[in-house]
């Protein structure tokens, strides 16, 4: 018998709805802190820079809401390190206070920063500290053309700065079953899109996407895709000339 293209869609959605059953009958079980052979390593030996007080916004939001676009062309102006502290404290406080039960149980998001033309920071991968405001330096990275090697899209490396968030997904798994991974998913995208109204508050631009490649965050952070996985990244910077605020 020939499968129609409808009774193919029935029979996915049916999967579908079977491992959404699974991920239900999983969620009744007691929730645990993760284990700690499956948390990422940390590494602390890196210099600290510390930022400013985030940057007051300069605009509401429902004056930039709703004129939200992704924007892909970009000033060479630097932005200051305390825009860079707000974009990351928005990033931040919007998991702390959405999934407070996630991170009590040690599954918190990490935060990077691939910083190009940052005023007071140095070109570099840092990672986010935001008990003390700061950034720690995991890694070097190129500037100017080489930088486009970093990502899947040229124009991205063009951003004075970039978040880079990133989740646990061997714990989240552990944790929740399958419905881990779609959780650290949702949380990635309102940490991203809380960094994005924060920027535009500012009169800054960027876009959400993928980040950088999977082996540059390998090489330089230890994002090995499990204990430490790329989710989501937030392009920040000055918008071109003709595309301002």
């Amino acid at each position: 018998m020939t499968v129609t293209v409808d009774e193919d869609r029935f029979r996915i959605l049916g999967d579908l709805m079977t491992d959404t059953r699974l991920d239900a009958v999983a969620a009744r079980r007691p929730l645990r802190p993760v284990p700690a052979h499956l948390m990422p390593a940390l590494d602390d030996e890196g210099p600290i820079t510390e930022l400013p007080e985030p940057a007051a916004p300069r605009a509401a939001v429902d004056d930039v809401l709703f004129g939200r676009t992704a924007v892909r062309d970009y000033e060479p102006t630097p932005i200051t390190a305390a825009e860079v502290a707000a974009i990351f404290a928005a990033a931040e406080a919007m998991d702390a206070q959405a999934w407070p039960g996630e991170r009590d149980a040690g599954l918190g998001l990490e935060l990077f920063c691939a910083a190009w033309r940052v005023t007071g920071v140095d070109t570099g991968l840092y990672r986010y500290l935001p008990g003390r405001n700061a950034l720690r330096r995991v890694a070097n990275l190129p500037a100017g053309p080489e930088a486009a090697e970093l990502v899947m899209q040229s124009e991205f490396a063009q951003a004075a700065a970039l978040l880079l968030i990133t989740g646990n997904l061997a714990g989240a798994v552990e944790r929740h079953g399958s419905h881990g991974h779609r959780l650290l998913l949702s949380r990635a995208g309102a940490a991203g899109h809380a960094a994005w109204l924060a920027a535009l508050r500012l009169h800054l631009a960027g876009s959400v996407f993928a980040g950088l490649l999977p082996h540059v965050l390998r090489e330089r952070a230890a994002a090995d895709g499990y204990h430490r996985a790329p989710l989501l990244a937030f392009a920040a910077a000055h918008p071109a000339a003709d595309l301002a605020v």
